[in-house]
């Protein structure tokens, strides 16, 4: 019973990768992208990434592009939460803290910020660290708008391009192999972010 309620993330995520895969060939799927990616960067929990992955593998001749449009928004959603942070957060921060993220990883966050903000917000970016903490501790920090903006397109775009420079290269072949492996791709993602989380506690 405790190995099926450990895996049930795992069957939430398929469900959620499936149900991508119906929104792919929408007409307005990419406006779907953009408002996804920006409010991953605000408050939302569900990362873009599956959403990309099927619209790149169902249309891999667009799929840099769909991973341009995911950087862009996902950026400006991150500003936005800057925004929030900087100007909103004593009006806000009961806010998420009650919904979207607890106290004490927002102020691991802030005190990341102390050693290198700019390197905290590219990995923020690039890695399966919620965004999101980081844009909004961004504003809170006051920490400059120049180094949040280019840490942030630098680390979404390496991610994102990532996605799209494959798909578009190997779009249904890739599409394909996570279909068949998604929950160990999904496993071995949990242990990337995992990884990432402990090194910048213990760093």
């Amino acid at each position: 019973m405790d190995i099926l309620k450990s895996l049930n993330p795992i069957f939430q995520l398929r469900r959620l990768y499936d149900w991508t895969l119906k929104w792919a060939d929408h007409p307005n799927s990419i406006v779907f992208l953009g408002l996804l990616s920006a409010v991953e960067g605000i408050f939302f929990p569900v990362p873009v990434d599956p959403f990309l992955l099927a619209m790149g593998a169902s249309k891999p001749k667009k799929a840099i592009l769909f991973a341009l449009v995911a950087t862009l928004t996902s950026v400006l959603g991150g500003a936005i939460g800057y925004a929030l942070g900087f100007w909103f957060w004593e009006a806000t921060s009961h806010i998420f803290y009650t919904y979207v993220f607890a106290p004490d990883k927002f102020q691991l966050v802030i005190d990341k910020f102390n050693d290198n903000a700019f390197l905290a917000i590219f990995l923020a970016g690039f890695t399966p660290i919620p965004y999101k903490v980081f844009a909004i501790a961004s504003g809170v920090a006051k920490i400059s708008l120049f180094d949040f903006v280019f840490g942030s397109l630098l680390g979404r775009s390496l991610r994102f391009m990532i996605f799209g420079v494959s798909l578009y290269l190997w779009g249904p072949t890739i599409r394909n192999y996570i279909e068949k492996n998604f929950d160990r791709l999904t496993i071995l993602l949990g242990v990337m972010a995992t990884a990432v989380i402990a090194y910048i506690k213990l760093a």
